[in-house]
């Protein structure tokens, strides 16, 4: 049987989703939670084989967050982003995460149900004009040059070239700084660099906005 967990801030949003869920007998439920708060001390030993996240969550972390969170530590878990986002900005923020699905909640029933399905046989699941905006992007890579770079490490970039260390970046993002330290390897990975220093003045030089 497999075990699903899922986080949605909306009661109603979630209590549909379970519903629906629990409809197929080969779907076990075993949480729903409404925050990261809530979620966030119970990954380490979560029982799942896949968490569904609503990316619009609370102040306390956002589905991205979660998501991040999740595939750092338990790498053995799927998971499904459920949204009312169709942006690209949106779109490609959660691909950086490494999720494997990402899913319109206005999506059908049918659809949700598939795109589980896939996900859990090890593949990618993205509605199809989703799967449009995230081919074009890729075909450009970026919009200027420049490698993709999500808004949370937009944020980290800014504080590094304000002086913060690490751990106070984690400190006012109120998260690890292990998770800082991911983040400063995967955007010094983007653009080819050895430090933080070559960042600030790669940043500087080329006159990137943030």
């Amino acid at each position: 049987m497999v075990k699903i967990v899922v986080v949605d801030q909306h009661a109603l949003s979630r209590i549909g989703l379970v519903a629906l869920l629990q409809q197929d007998a080969r779907f076990e439920l075993t949480g729903e939670y409404k925050s990261f708060h809530a979620v966030r001390p119970l990954v380490p030993t979560l029982a799942a084989d896949l968490v569904i996240i609503d990316i619009s969550l609370n102040r306390e972390g956002d589905g991205e967050d979660v998501a991040t969170y999740v595939k750092q530590l338990r790498q053995d878990i799927k998971v499904i982003i459920l949204t009312f986002h169709k942006e690209e900005f949106h779109i490609l923020n959660a691909v950086e995460t490494g999720i494997d699905g990402y899913i319109h909640k206005d999506a059908e029933p049918e659809e949700l149900l598939l795109g589980i399905n896939r996900v859990l046989e090890g593949e990618k699941f993205f509605s199809r004009e989703v799967s449009n905006l995230l081919i074009g992007n890729l075909a450009k890579k970026n919009y200027r040059g420049h490698p993709f770079l999500t808004s949370k490490e937009k944020e980290i970039i800014r504080y590094i070239m304000e002086g913060y260390s690490s751990k106070e970046i984690a400190a006012l993002l109120d998260v690890s700084p292990r998770t800082i330290d991911t983040h400063r390897a995967n955007i010094l990975g983007k653009f080819n660099l050895k430090n933080t220093t070559e960042l600030i003045t790669r940043i500087a030089e080329q006159k990137i906005r943030l």
